[in-house]
């Protein structure tokens, strides 16, 4: 059928793309997204001491309770103050199987869009501090405005402005358009599954 055919021919130019003989496959009728940006992504933790010597990502999930006790190891029990030669980067991964995962990893890009990186780490700190409250039982009940409205109290308490936080969670438009930080976590996402990250923490 066309249908298959399209498959096949989709996975062969997968194939080959990654082999680096020929462009990707796009679906006729598809439109390709923007492509990656140039500026590095994740939020590195900010620091006076200069270019560090080395760079350690972090692959983490603010919904996953790993990923909590890895932040809180490297933030509150001061490890990354201590290693000054060493620069840290939050890589935000999204974990489809909690979809509020994706709401609170948008507030924390958005954080850091409103107030810089050195916020979104404040802001993830807190949020880790409550991640209870936005497990899969806590929410199971809750609209998106609802858990979006809970994460912007969170942003104030660290200091955020949330009126702009906000505006950059509404939605865009009709249909799927999306919000003010859909394009960063798609990038996000393109870049951790290029990397083969799947486990929280990595």
């Amino acid at each position: 059928s066309s249908r298959e055919a399209s498959r096949s021919f989709c996975f062969s130019a997968l194939v080959r793309q990654v082999v680096g003989k020929h462009p990707p496959c796009i679906m006729p009728g598809a439109k390709p997204g923007p492509p990656m940006p140039s500026r590095p992504l994740g939020v590195a933790y900010l620091r006076d001491s200069g270019r560090p010597a080395q760079v350690v990502e972090l692959f983490l999930d603010l919904c996953c309770p790993f990923s909590k006790k890895m932040f809180n190891t490297l933030v509150g029990g001061g490890v990354i103050s201590k290693m000054a030669d060493v620069d840290f980067v939050f890589m935000p991964v999204v974990q489809p199987w909690h979809p509020q995962s994706t709401l609170m990893h948008e507030a924390a890009l958005a954080v850091r869009e409103v107030a810089g990186p050195q916020k979104f780490w404040e802001f993830c700190e807190a949020l880790f501090a409550k991640q209870e409250n936005f497990f899969d039982d806590a929410v199971a009940d809750k609209s998106r405005s609802q858990i979006y409205a809970e994460l912007l109290e969170i942003a104030a308490s660290v200091g955020v402005q949330t009126a702009d936080v906000g505006a950059l969670l509404a939605l865009k438009g009709s249909g799927n358009a999306g919000n003010g930080v859909t394009q960063e976590i798609k990038w996000a996402t393109k870049l951790h599954r290029v990397r083969g990250v799947h486990v929280t923490p990595t």
